[in-house]
């Protein structure tokens, strides 16, 4: 069958009779026998029932630590180490259960891609200062000023402390389906999987990079009190991977665990199994935190809303060009530094006068940054490259004097053959003229161009 979820019922009744046995076993004996008891269930028990104690126990931790810190970033510390552990926990039972079999090749590589994801998050937590014992996120702080103290401490005792615990043990139960199928060999969906997870994996990695290396140079600039440029200057990268995505670091995280979750595919031989309800929370999750996230960002970037309209929130697309220089002029928003700016293509004004436009509405530009210097020999080159050859000739020609119109549409309404007022070209004279047009030339004043043309006409 390609769906199957009453699977999560055995595994409810599995998960129940161990809960019962531990507490029987507890209550019965003397607290120095309580580590026997303990080793006992780890070896015996099942190792999802196992896992989940030691997941609350977990969560309990957390909880205790964030009342007197008044730091809520405790299973954020622990989110890229404790799936590391569940799955090698798996492996660990799998060769508890199965002491003379080589270990299960898919629990292996699942255990294995996990430690690689979970090693390079731990590292970059790290060197952003995460582990510090004060260390906290900024989102928390933003939460507690706005709602009451009470719900607040719900919302740690909950969710916070305990479901985020249960989320991250959830997204490694595809290794509890490949340990309850050990049986099933390896194959397509496997191999899939692995390079779904592998890609991911690198890049969540590059684009936290990015990121990393934005961040350290802008406040590097920032403490020296050198220049920023455009880009850091507007708060936010807008650039590399964060070009295509808002946040391609939390796309690769989520594909990550959703490719995971292909390896319980090919391990039950179901499509749809009661694992999945890990990703999709996990989902939900970076929906609400993304959500806050840019909620903060906005108020700190008057920028951020334009990056919004024109870049995909997770999934890495094209962006907007249509819409980029649109939303910028409508928000008032600069171009990039030095970066010359498109202009529409123009002909010379009859005139020949030379004027000036703006950027052509509609043409894609850079997010962020200062005015564009554009001078003005770069404007009579955009111009003339706009404009045909026999246009910009005739502009050459007609520079500083109104353009000449056509004869035909010059010609008086009366058919005579007068030269239009502009003309340079003199009328040519009659080569014969009466007796009277000689006594009136002697006679009339110095020659004037109208008083050729009455000349011409009576000739």
């Amino acid at each position: 069958m390609w769906c199957q979820w009453l699977d999560f019922s055995s595994v409810a009744s599995t998960l129940g009779f161990w809960q019962r046995w531990l507490v029987a076993s507890l209550q019965h004996s003397p607290r120095s026998a309580w580590p026997s008891i303990a080793e006992r269930f780890y070896r015996t028990g099942d190792p999802l029932a196992v896992a989940l104690a030691i997941c609350l126990l977990v969560g309990l931790l957390c909880l205790v630590l964030s009342i007197p810190t008044n730091n809520h970033s405790w299973v954020d510390k622990l989110w890229s180490i404790v799936p590391i552990y569940y799955a090698w926990h798996f492996v660990l039972h799998d060769k508890l259960l199965h002491p003379g079999v080589p270990l299960n090749p898919r629990l292996v590589i699942m255990a294995a891609l996990i430690t690689v994801w979970g090693s390079r998050l731990t590292y970059n937590f790290a060197r952003k200062g995460g582990y510090r014992f004060d260390a906290e996120d900024y989102r928390w702080p933003y939460i507690r000023a706005r709602i009451h103290p009470v719900l607040f401490f719900v919302f740690n005792a909950t969710f916070v402390a305990f479901i985020q615990h249960l989320v991250l043990l959830g997204l490694t139960t595809p290794a509890y389906l490949a340990w309850q199928n050990a049986g099933t060999p390896l194959n397509e969906i496997d191999l899939a999987a692995t390079a779904l997870c592998a890609f991911f994996i690198a890049f969540e990695a590059v684009a936290d990079q990015q990121q990393w290396a934005f961040q350290t140079a802008k406040h590097a600039k920032l403490a020296a009190r050198k220049r920023l440029n455009a880009e850091q200057a507007q708060g936010f990268l807008s650039s590399g991977l964060f070009r295509y995505s808002r946040h391609p670091n939390f796309w690769a995280e989520q594909s990550l665990w959703w490719s995971m979750y292909l390896f319980g595919v090919a391990a039950s031989g179901r499509w749809l199994n009661w694992t999945i309800v890990a990703p999709l929370s996990l989902s939900a999750i970076f929906q609400g935190s993304t959500w806050l996230t840019e909620k903060i960002s906005v108020s700190k970037y008057p920028k951020y809303k334009i990056y919004q309209r024109t870049t995909s929130c997770f999934l890495p697309l094209p962006p907007a060009s249509g819409v980029i220089s649109t939303a910028r002029e409508s928000a008032g928003a600069p171009s990039e530094v030095g970066a010359r700016t498109p202009r529409t293509p123009r002909t010379a004004p009859r005139s020949g006068r030379k004027t000036r436009s703006a950027a052509t509405p509609g043409t894609a530009t850079e997010e962020e940054g200062q005015p564009a210097t554009v001078t003005h020999e770069q404007e009579e080159q955009a111009a003339a490259a706009a404009t045909t050859p026999a246009t910009a000739g005739k502009q050459r020609r007609g520079r500083g004097r109104p353009a000449t119109r056509p004869a035909a549409a010059e010609q008086p309404q009366d058919g005579s053959d007068a030269e239009p007022a502009g003309s340079k070209r003199r009328p040519a004279r009659s080569p014969k003229k009466t007796a009277r047009v000689l006594a009136a030339e002697e006679s009339a004043p110095a020659p004037t161009r109208m008083s050729t043309r009455l000349r011409s006409r009576a000739a």
